[in-house]
């Protein structure tokens, strides 16, 4: 009987501010050799650039979801360094991180130990980022409880990255709120509100949150599922980076309110 691959802890989503840490390898890839699932992970320009998958027992870098773009950084062991470029997850559960040998001649062996190391100030800005994203979210909510013709608008997704930044909401935002919007987020950024990770059980996390992605549900009973909660001003589900305090995501700016067949594009940025 072929034994099924063990799934890849995310040492991230549990402490956030682990920046290195030492793994066992679990398998090495040359790209050309990935099953079609794994090497659909990444577009095809991107896999021409890269030369290797690793998969550790576990991961401190964050995998591309969510919104959220991965981590980068760096393996090491003796007589081998490797930097990250990307990571995706498996429909497994495997984190494949890929990347780069130094040189091409000394590549990781399955059970050598790595030393995982994040891009640090990168994971830092994407947190900003997403957590900012969640304000905004936060700041259309508080608005669309006091306007009427605002009523019944719903999240659809989210895009956290430095290139693109937005939240998608299904019904019509008028360009007039923008102001308004943005004297929410600048309200939640201004009272410091600490932003803390939370584990809830499936009933516990819809009671509590304010959005809920359709067909989110517990994959067994009694799963914790993982939220990011701005006390004070609502949560959301979430497998994310995050900062400590709302004021630590800087001046956040509403840039834009977009609309295109019944869908309300709200773009921001951070500094």
């Amino acid at each position: 009987m072929t034994r099924a691959p063990e799934t890849t802890k995310l040492l991230y989503q549990h402490d956030g501010m682990l920046l290195t840490n030492g793994s066992k390898v679990v398998s090495v890839t040359h790209v050309s050799g990935l099953p079609e699932a794994d090497s659909a992970l990444l577009k095809k320009a991107s896999t021409d650039e890269l030369d290797y998958a690793v998969v550790t027992e576990e991961t401190i870098f964050h995998v591309q979801g969510g919104g959220q773009p991965s981590d980068t950084g760096s393996m090491r062991a003796e007589q081998a360094s490797f930097e990250v470029q990307a990571v995706r997850r498996a429909s497994d559960g495997r984190v494949l991180h890929f990347g780069r040998f130094a040189d091409g001649c000394h590549v990781f062996s399955p059970g050598q130990t790595v030393q995982q190391a994040i891009d640090a100030d990168k994971r830092l800005l994407h947190s900003r980022i997403h957590d900012a994203g969640h304000i905004v979210g936060l700041a259309v909510r508080q608005v669309a409880t006091e306007h009427a013709e605002l009523a019944g608008l719903t999240e659809l997704k989210a895009q956290h990255s430095p290139e693109a930044a937005y939240v998608e909401f299904q019904g019509l935002i008028d360009g007039k709120y923008k102001a308004m919007i943005q004297e929410k987020v600048d309200a939640i950024v201004d009272r410091d509100l600490p932003v803390e990770v939370r584990w809830w059980p499936e009933a516990e996390l819809r009671e509590k949150c304010v959005f809920v992605p359709s067909g989110m549900a517990a994959s067994e009973a009694g799963q914790l599922l993982r939220a990011v909660d701005i006390v004070g001003a609502g949560a959301y589900p979430c497998g994310g980076t995050h900062v400590t305090s709302t004021k630590l995501c800087g001046t956040v700016q509403v840039r834009k309110i977009s609309r295109s067949k019944g869908v309300s594009r709200v773009s921001y940025m951070t500094s």
